[in-house]
């Protein structure tokens, strides 16, 4: 039943930014009338409904198991709604090192390029997302708040929140709201970490205040020239479904074959002293 609940929560939440987008008063930018690829992007918000069904339902009893005894009583004893103000902060601390590994390894950074990859930034971008990516996002913050003792519907009702937060900050809505910024993560400041210049900056999803401890938050505006997508590959990177599932397979595949290649061209131009017997 919860999980009815959260696809209807999340699909409804998108219909409505989608609309709100339309508005000329709220948007940051005209969006195409025929949203370029929203095809390509529904294909992916179904491989995240997978994803999130593996979660709930394969992934979740197991990591329940996980709770420490003493830690789990004291959080037992904490109200509920702080239970889940706790639950979104743990949540987005690890999320957050969770992205910042994404972008830091070179092999994660082959699948995370998949979500970087559109080229419109709104509320239906927040959809494309390997399938694998969506297990790595995810599954570590769960597994901590289990670890702490989090009940599973408090667990649940952290990645609700957490989902639904992620299409606002990847919406074209203009929200100005810099006070707010202290705290939290809004379109503004989102906007940058999809700009290829600026994609090492502002890794956070809900708060502000880890990127601020890291040194990576940019508070800049974003200029209605600045274009969205990979870095270095803004015109090349696949935007069909197809393509784009098998393009982290071909890009991880080659830097192996890359690495391998240096690590013998290393080994020719170095090689081991040979030691003669007695």
């Amino acid at each position: 039943m919860f999980f009815v609940v959260t696809l209807v929560t999340i699909t409804l939440t998108y219909l409505v930014v989608a609309r709100l987008e339309r508005v000329p008063a709220m948007r940051f930018r005209t969006l195409p009338s025929s949203r370029p690829f929203l095809a390509t992007d529904m294909a992916w918000y179904g491989m995240a409904i997978a994803a999130t069904a593996v979660s709930m339902f394969v992934l979740r009893p197991i990591l329940s198991r996980l709770t420490i005894g003493p830690i789990s009583d004291q959080i037992g004893r904490v109200p509920v709604a702080l239970q889940v103000v706790l639950g979104m902060i743990v949540f987005d601390l690890v999320s957050f090192l969770v992205h910042v590994g994404l972008h830091r390894s070179d092999m994660l950074w082959n699948v995370h390029k998949v979500h970087h990859s559109t080229l419109e930034l709104d509320g239906f971008a927040t959809t494309r997302a390997h399938m694998f990516e969506n297990l790595v996002r995810f599954v570590p913050g769960q597994a901590a708040l289990f670890v702490i003792g989090m009940p599973a519907g408090v667990v649940a009702t952290t990645l609700v929140i957490a989902n639904v937060y992620g299409i606002s900050n990847h919406s074209n809505l203009d929200v100005k709201l810099p006070w707010i910024e202290m705290v939290l993560v809004t379109p503004r400041l989102h906007r940058r970490h999809h700009v290829p210049s600026t994609t090492q900056n502002n890794f956070g999803g809900m708060f502000t205040v880890w990127d601020r401890a890291f040194g990576t938050l940019l508070r800049r505006d974003t200029a209605d020239g600045d274009r969205y997508g990979v870095p270095g590959e803004i015109d090349s990177y696949p935007q069909r479904f197809a393509k784009a599932v098998r393009q982290p397979v071909l890009q991880m595949r080659e830097l192996l074959h890359q690495r391998r290649r240096s690590s013998e061209l290393n080994t020719a131009q170095h090689p081991e002293p040979q030691t003669s017997g007695v």
